[in-house]
């Protein structure tokens, strides 16, 4: 459907279908490039594996209310005398999300790994480890949203454990400046991929 005579097009609606995040352990020296995640790549995942390894794990199950979310913080802009001028200051971007599933990932990222005896020595419940991070989004239209980068989480608010309910951990990822994302120009690198009709 294109769009009708008032310019509306249903089919661009962000309907989302379903979601999901890759992470691996932060290897310095590999690069992040716009070149892996191109809409011209069928499958990223596959192409990734050269820069992720064979580490790379999804963080699984995430909840229904718990999705993914992208949020902004920054100061206040920079106003000039000159009116009509201001200068934004450097944003912090992150990303929200509640994981279900409690994994060997999810432990990693938020309790560390354990001891040979399989004990965790818990001092906090987020680490300061850096990730390679993939991300992808889902929509009804067939479009599929890709990002990827270097994470960090810098949150974990843990839900109550309430009997025969999912008690999930609500996380937060930075999207890190680093040398291993387009040279450190760019928070993160975001594509659109469209499934071909068929």
């Amino acid at each position: 459907m294109t769009a009708d005579a008032q310019g509306n097009d249903l089919t661009a609606v962000k309907n989302v279908v379903t979601s999901k995040i890759i992470i691996a352990p932060y290897a310095a020296g590999k690069q992040l490039t716009a070149s892996q995640i191109a809409p011209t790549v069928a499958d990223p995942e596959t192409s990734l594996k050269s820069v992720f390894g064979t580490d790379q794990s999804a963080v699984g199950l995430i909840t229904s209310d718990g999705a993914p979310q992208d949020a902004r913080d920054a100061d206040d802009a920079t106003e000039f005398h000159q009116p009509g001028y201001q200068m934004n200051a450097d944003p912090t971007l992150t990303l929200a999300f509640t994981v279900a599933e409690d994994n060997a990932t999810t432990r990693l990222l938020t309790i560390g790994k354990p001891d040979t005896t399989g004990v965790y020595h818990v001092k906090d419940i987020i680490q300061d480890t850096k990730w390679f991070a993939y991300q992808e989004t889902v929509y009804k239209s067939g479009v599929t949203r890709r990002r990827l980068g270097v994470i960090q989480i810098t949150g974990n608010e843990p839900a109550q454990d309430t009997r025969g309910e999912v008690s999930g951990l609500a996380l937060t990822a930075t999207w890190q400046i680093d040398s291993a994302v387009d040279s450190g120009n760019s928070r993160y690198l975001q594509s659109y991929y469209t499934a071909p009709k068929g």
